[in-house]
């Protein structure tokens, strides 16, 4: 719809500052949508041999004092994990906004260069 109305507005009004104010929109919601679509690097699960690795010493050494801090320390590294996601998505979820936000500016500064005279 955007670009609609903005061949209209250029062909009809030439390029003025509203004009303008669009174009910087599209812009800058095209270098996001990029950004935003760029690989991000997230992990959705621990690494089942990272995480044997990590924990195999110690789960045979609590297997004899009967106790189960190698779990726990399972559990923390699952947390960390999800730590480490929930600021990326964080930073998505903002930009994505971003986006929405930039997609409204630009048609209003399109219908409403078109609405000048």
């Amino acid at each position: 719809m955007a670009s609609f109305l903005g061949a209209t507005t250029v062909r009809a009004q030439g390029l003025q500052a509203l004009s303008w104010v669009a174009l910087a929109a599209l812009v800058a919601g095209l270098v996001g949508a990029a950004i935003l679509l760029a690989p991000w690097e997230l992990k959705f699960a621990v690494d089942a041999r990272e995480l044997y690795d990590e924990l195999y010493e110690q789960a045979l050494a609590e297997a004899q004092a009967d106790t189960l801090g190698w779990l726990a320390a399972a559990g923390y590294g699952y947390q960390t994990l999800r730590e480490e996601n929930a600021e990326k998505v964080t930073s998505m979820s903002w930009l994505s906004g971003a986006l929405g936000v930039l997609m409204v500016v630009q048609t209003v500064a399109w219908l409403a260069a078109l609405a000048v005279d």
